[in-house]
């Protein structure tokens, strides 16, 4: 009798082992999710923070190489013409001495839907409108000018409303004649005008 009975014992936890009922599914299934919902907000959230600090490199890699530019030169790079598109000022950069070594990288925001750009077998690359992701100065502008001017920044504020869905929401990142990149609010551009200074975008405008 006791072999009888440890037998049925057995035989009862087999059958209640073999899976999960609907219940204990659902329980699980609600724990995931709201595991889900607390995290995808920090998750989100840090994944921002992160291209901000990249694209703070970037424009900063940018910056540091466009003064090296101008002290040798007495002026910024920036392409001939009348507002010319952003990339053709960037190309003039390049194909210095002072911006050679800036990778195709540098030029995208991480934010942004822009490509990077391919090198060629030389290692080298130029920019067009589909491989920079940022704005540059329009016009001439003197290695002498304040260090609050303006060089380049992100060419879009993100603004899903309004049908924008790349670039850092409802801000830009500036950098300035002096070296620093600094976080600009959208409240804080001049009315009327879509980035900071004399910058152009792409399409030089």
């Amino acid at each position: 009798m006791r072999f009888q009975a440890s037998h049925e014992k057995t035989s009862d936890l087999r059958e209640r082992s073999d899976g999960f009922t609907l219940v204990e599914l659902l329980v699980v299934i609600a724990i995931i999710g709201t595991l889900a919902a607390m995290f995808s907000g920090n998750i989100l959230s840090a994944l921002r923070k992160g291209d901000e600090v990249s694209c703070t490199n970037n424009l900063r890699n940018m910056g540091q190489a466009s003064i090296a530019f101008a002290l040798d030169r007495n002026f910024f790079p920036v392409a001939k013409g009348k507002n010319p598109p952003a990339y053709e000022s960037l190309n003039v950069l390049l194909s210095s001495s002072e911006g050679s070594d800036l990778s195709p990288d540098v030029f995208v925001c991480p934010a942004s839907t822009e490509e990077r750009a391919e090198k060629d077998d030389r290692n080298k690359f130029v920019l067009d409108e589909m491989t920079n992701s940022y704005a540059w100065l329009g016009k001439k502008t003197k290695a002498s000018t304040s260090a609050s001017t303006a060089l380049g920044s992100d060419d879009s504020i993100g603004d899903k409303e309004n049908g924008i869905d790349e670039n850092h929401e409802q801000f830009l990142m500036v950098v300035y004649a002096g070296g620093d990149v600094q976080k600009v609010p959208v409240d804080e551009i001049r009315e009327g005008k879509v980035l900071p200074g004399s910058l152009v975008d792409q399409g030089g405008e």
